[in-house]
């Protein structure tokens, strides 16, 4: 049986909530409909989204895969309901746009392509900055959106979010090295290696709280 978009739909509400719960709530159905949904979608797919725990549910690798062709798929589902409606002609204006170093670097091409062919008549400015700044512009209401890491935002009362993409921490070893076989690696076990890693986005801000939880520091 193939997937429909309503079980696409589900599926990304839990990958953003962390919990079926969350979800359910969010979409207002119930926990029974969000889990029988889930349990169809992979069952169709042969693969597991979703580790299940006590608190929640963590996204698996497959999952992370998967979640970014559904949001696609629900993008351009979108995109082909305006082409008939003729939204595209009557949208209009101007949209002022921030974006953060990495979003920039790896993902503001495609969004922005994507946006121009729904709405080509928007004209777009977009600004780079670091988050703390893209947020207070947002709050100030000199944005009318961003495109950034959100797992740091200093104010999340204040901003409506939506999550585009979940991306893991990964980490990469060089050929031989005694970890490069380890089905499993923890915090501890990288606290004394050397690290070589980004500075944009928070994540050296990430990673060094992720070590400081055990009294490490990176070097």
């Amino acid at each position: 049986m193939a997937f429909t978009i309503r079980q696409l739909q589900f599926f990304i509400a839990v990958a953003e909530q962390g919990t079926v719960s969350g979800a359910a709530q969010n979409l207002s159905i119930s926990q029974s409909s969000v889990t029988e949904a889930i349990k169809e979608l992979e069952g169709d797919l042969g693969v597991e989204l979703f580790e299940r725990h006590p608190r929640g549910l963590n996204i698996t690798h497959k999952g992370h895969q998967f979640l970014r062709h559904a949001t696609k798929i629900l993008a351009d589902v979108s995109d082909a309901r305006r082409a008939f409606f003729g939204e595209q002609a009557a949208a209009g204006g101007r949209l002022q746009l921030g974006v953060t170093s990495l979003v920039a670097g790896y993902v503001l091409s495609d969004l922005l392509a994507r946006y121009r062919r729904a709405y080509p008549g928007v004209e777009i400015s977009a600004i780079e900055d670091n988050g703390d700044y893209l947020e207070h512009l947002l709050i100030g209401g000199k944005l009318d959106i961003a495109v950034m890491v959100t797992s740091n935002l200093r104010d999340r009362t204040a901003l409506q979010s939506e999550i585009l993409e979940v991306s893991p921490y990964r980490l990469w070893l060089p050929l031989g090295h005694p970890l490069a076989g380890a089905d499993i690696i923890g915090i501890g076990d990288i606290a004394s290696e050397p690290l070589i890693m980004l500075t944009v986005d928070e994540i050296e801000e990430n990673t060094g709280k992720l070590l400081a939880a055990i009294a490490a520091k990176p070097h």
